[in-house]
């Protein structure tokens, strides 16, 4: 019998509402007693719950209005309905009115406000939008959610409508962070006592929503006991919702622990990895998907302490993976399965268990049985990632799975990075490398202009690679595809659309290609792409290793003139003075090895000298801290400069020659090499007298030739040249030869590469009585045990007396006729550089006298390095000084060095 007919006749109720019509016949019965205690008021009640004992709490509405009265007991009636409060019954029409009731102490009252609330939030989704403006959640957090009551009932009530409207706002993004925090403190007190499953599940999703700020996440992950129950909640739940979001709140989680934290985290014993590994083949895909997220991020972690640092975790997330795979348990997520399945083959061990178990047998048989070519490629990158072990290389060719890439690469449009990813570690294989050369006509590099920046990445590896094992048949097919137009447009375009390890493997690829010279001339055609890569140099100094790459490419390129050109256009000095200061020393050694190779070239010599390269060098070697190359640098260019290194270092090796190009000696000692540039550069005339050695100019350079007006205009002006003739230096030179050709003591041009030790002191004598005639007007001669020292005054005055017929005291060298030790050395040491006799020059410590050093085989014995037999095949550049000549004395005479003569000519006994 339906409960509204048997209340309806034995109470004559007009209209009773009851929201579940049947019951058992104890709950019945319970009921109507309830029923009848609500009728014995003759007024309106508010909707009326009542409590059941296998339902729970149903609602009875009764509306009295309309019904009969009802014959009542004379007096105790009566007296019930005199003594007893009479109920009322109000209309509520507002929200506002409504949260007034939230303070009541009747639970009935809150029940029935709250049911009221959640309907009208069932209705429309606007609704929420309304709760949220009247502050619905900040009133339900005043009360704590009713955490205090005993009601289950309200609790879950509660919970439900503050779950509604957190949801809404978050997705608005309207949840501030401070509210944020408030409600996970107040749900943690909630969290950790609670024991309904129901409660529970909206505790959840309301965390859920929290943790997307890392701060709510880190307040909950500070909480142990929160972190205890947590996990037990993971592990042992049946809700579905309650797992789902649990899943979700994990994965925040570990995505912003580090990895200590990660290892504390892990090391708990109520982690709940068997729940996740066993979830992955949950019936509801949405768990599943949850599930593959956080065993995702949990592979990243490799330590001992990771939840797969031990086997049978290993082994069963393999064989979760593999089942899921092979029986199609993510029709639409495949590709996230896939991700998860090649996140673990990054684990060697992973990699090895899959192997060795016959999972991989039961995937290669998944694979090779799918239909879908799209699904079949993508699957493809399991065994990319495992293709990185060379140790299952072998397994991986007999299983043809490179048939299967190339297929893809050449069949799909658009194939995946993976695909190209693959090819390139098969290729470490020569079976894989014959089965990708036979593909060359078939199309086998990409083309397409969409692919992405890793896709392109791949590509450039793959074509580097194939130069590698296959270089001219892939050089000369890459080069008819107009390669150095590519690259132009690859490397013109902003940095920001491309990545460093595309623009490195482009540049190694240039560099491989650059070993041929003819592949090197095509590669240089194209100004644009060296103007490019000047360019990408300048803008990439926060990039060291690419600052680097692209040093040692251009250093592969600068055998080509249009490139030497191209860069001094683009100012390369700016970007080497910068890489000279950088604080990486990768940069500042690729820098100094581009310096030593380009200094072979003279443009780059002059673009040094004059754009503060060589300043930089010399003035900043506090930089070259661990730079072996440095030093190397700095020589490199003084090599080709006799005139600065002379000014910096003070001394001209064996190796140092005065040949073929203007040599400036100045009298007086420069403590910084840039104020002789300023001279040199300038167009005035030194204070000091400055000497210069050139064989070569009979007449004056016209493009140094300084005029300077005079005041009077009867007078004509005034000339002077800062690159002067010198026709005496060649008459020397030619007194000197024939002398030679006399004596016997000419080079022989078949042992140029050798030295004459054994004419070494005869030719000197030859070069050292012609210096100290030349040099000798108005000097007398001088004895070396005398203390009787050189007029230098007589020297000073035949200067200046130059230095008034040419109108400048940059004087040449052939022009002088009286010179003590500093005249004479420098005439000494640039004779010897023109007839091939190495000897040094090299100025005192005061700075006012200059002299001579030769090598010599000694006739100490044991010497091997100055023997006769080591001295003849040794290049010049590892001479050691043995002897000083005298050119002032005992003119021709050779001195051991540290010898008393040899102090004695240099005034320091």
């Amino acid at each position: 019998m339906l409960l509204y007919d048997y209340f309806a006749l034995q109470y004559s109720v007009a209209a009773v509402v009851v929201r579940r019509r049947s019951f058992g016949g104890e709950e019945q019965s319970a009921i109507l007693k309830k029923i009848i205690w609500i009728k014995s008021f003759d007024t309106i009640f508010l909707p009326q719950y009542i409590e059941c004992k296998h339902t729970g709490y149903i609602e009875v509405e009764i509306d009295m209005s309309k019904s009969a009265k009802v014959p009542r007991r004379t007096q105790d009636r009566r007296k019930t309905s005199k003594e007893a409060f009479q109920s009322l019954t109000v209309n509520l029409e507002t929200i506002e009115s409504l949260l007034l009731l939230f303070d009541s102490e009747e639970e009935m009252v809150i029940t029935s406000v709250l049911r009221h609330l959640i309907e009208f939030v069932r209705r429309s989704d606007s609704n929420v939008d309304t709760l949220r403006e009247k502050n619905v959640l900040n009133a339900l957090k005043c009360k704590d959610f009713y955490r205090q009551l005993e009601s289950t009932m309200i609790k879950r009530l509660s919970l439900s409508l503050a779950t509604a409207v957190i949801e809404n706002a978050s997705k608005l993004q309207e949840l501030d962070r401070s509210e944020g925090l408030e409600i996970i403190e107040k749900s943690l007190l909630f969290y950790n006592y609670e024991k309904d499953d129901i409660c529970l599940e909206y505790l959840t999703v309301m965390l859920n929503t929290c943790v997307d700020d890392p701060q709510g996440a880190n307040v909950l992950l500070k909480d142990e006991e929160f972190i205890d129950k947590f996990f037990e909640v993971v592990s042992n739940t049946n809700n579905p919702d309650t797992e789902l979001h649990s899943f979700q709140i994990l994965e925040k989680f570990l995505c912003i622990l580090g990895l200590n934290e990660l290892k504390e985290l892990f090391a708990k014993p109520s982690f709940p990895i068997n729940r996740l590994l066993c979830d992955l083949t949950c019936e509801f895909i949405e768990i599943r998907i949850a599930a593959l997220s956080v065993i995702e991020l949990l592979m990243t972690d490799t330590s001992e302490k990771s939840p797969f640092a031990l086997e049978n975790p290993i082994i069963l997330v393999l064989g979760q993976l593999t089942k899921m795979y092979c029986d199609n348990l993510m029709p639409n997520k495949l590709e996230k399965l896939i991700d998860v399945f090649a996140a673990a083959m990054r684990n060697e061990h992973m990699a090895l268990l899959f192997f060795e178990l016959n999972f991989f047998d039961r995937f290669l048989y998944h694979l090779n049985e799918d239909e879908n070519v799209k699904n079949k490629c993508y699957s493809l990158m399991v065994i990319a990632e495992a293709a990185k072990y060379p140790r299952f290389l072998e397994r991986l060719i007999q299983a043809q799975t490179t048939e299967k890439f190339l297929f893809c690469l050449i069949q799909v449009e658009l194939a995946g990075t993976h695909v190209i990813m693959g090819l390139n570690r098969l290729i470490k294989s020569s079976d894989a490398v014959k089965k990708i050369l036979e593909t060359y006509d078939e199309g086998i590099l990409p083309k397409h202009d969409t692919m992405n920046i890793k896709t392109r990445e791949q590509a450039a590896e793959f074509l580097n690679q194939l130069l590698t094992v296959a270089y001219h048949g892939t050089a000369s097919r890459v080069i008819e595809l107009h390669l150095p137009d590519i690259l132009a447009s690859i490397f013109g375009q902003p940095s920001e659309w491309q990545s460093i390890d595309l623009y490195m493997t482009l540049l190694s690829i240039m560099e491989n290609l650059a070993q041929n010279a003819n592949y090197r001339e095509q590669l240089c055609v194209s100004e644009v792409l060296t103007a490019s890569i000047a360019k990408l140099l300048k803008n990439s100094f926060n990039t060291s290793n690419l600052v680097s790459n692209i040093f040692r490419t251009l250093c592969s390129l600068v055998e080509e003139e249009t490139v030497r050109k191209t860069l001094l256009d683009n100012l390369i000095s700016a970007s080497i003075k910068r890489g000279l200061k950088s604080l990486a020393n990768v940069v500042k050694i690729s820098v100094t090895n581009f310096i030593i190779q380009t200094t072979r070239f003279e443009e780059f010599i002059c673009e040094y000298v004059e754009e503060g390269v060589l300043e930089a060098l010399v003035m900043h070697q506090k930089h070259s801290f661990c730079v072996p190359t440095w030093n190397a640098a700095i020589e490199s260019i003084l090599a080709k400069d006799a005139t600065l290194k002379f000014c910096i270092r003070h001394y001209l090796g064996f190796n140092d020659t005065t040949v073929d190009h203007d040599f400036f000696v100045s009298k007086k000692k420069f403590e910084d090499f840039r104020d002789l540039q300023i001279i040199l550069r300038d167009e005035v005339s030194p204070l000091a007298p400055i000497l210069v050695v050139n064989f070569n100019r009979p007449q004056h350079d016209p493009d140094f030739f300084i005029r300077v007006p005079r005041y009077s205009e009867t007078r004509d002006s005034i000339c002077y040249c800062r690159r002067p003739a010198d026709p005496f230096l060649p008459e020397y030179l030619k007194e000197i030869n024939d002398t030679f050709e006399l004596l016997g003591l000419a080079v022989n041009p078949s042992k140029m590469r050798r030295i004459d030790f054994e004419n070494v002191a005869k030719r000197a004598k030859i070069i050292a009585e012609l210096v100290a005639r030349t040099l000798s007007n108005d000097l007398k001669i001088l004895d070396l045990n005398s203390r009787e020292e050189c007029s230098q005054h007589t020297v000073i005055c035949h200067l200046k007396a130059l230095a008034r017929e040419a109108h400048t005291t940059i004087l040449p060298l052939g022009s002088v006729r009286s010179g003590c030790q500093f005249e004479r050395a420098l005439l000494f040491k640039a004779l010897a550089d023109q007839v091939g006799l190495p000897c040094t020059l090299q100025r005192s410590v005061d700075g006012h006298m200059l002299f001579n050093e030769l090598a010599l085989p000694l006739e100490t014995e044991g010497d091997q390095e100055c023997s006769l037999e080591t001295l003849q095949f040794m290049p010049w550049s590892m001479l050691r000084p043995t002897h000083v000549i005298d050119l002032m004395y005992n003119v021709g005479d050779l001195y051991p060095v540290q010898s008393r003569e040899a102090l004695q000519y240099l005034k320091l006994y």
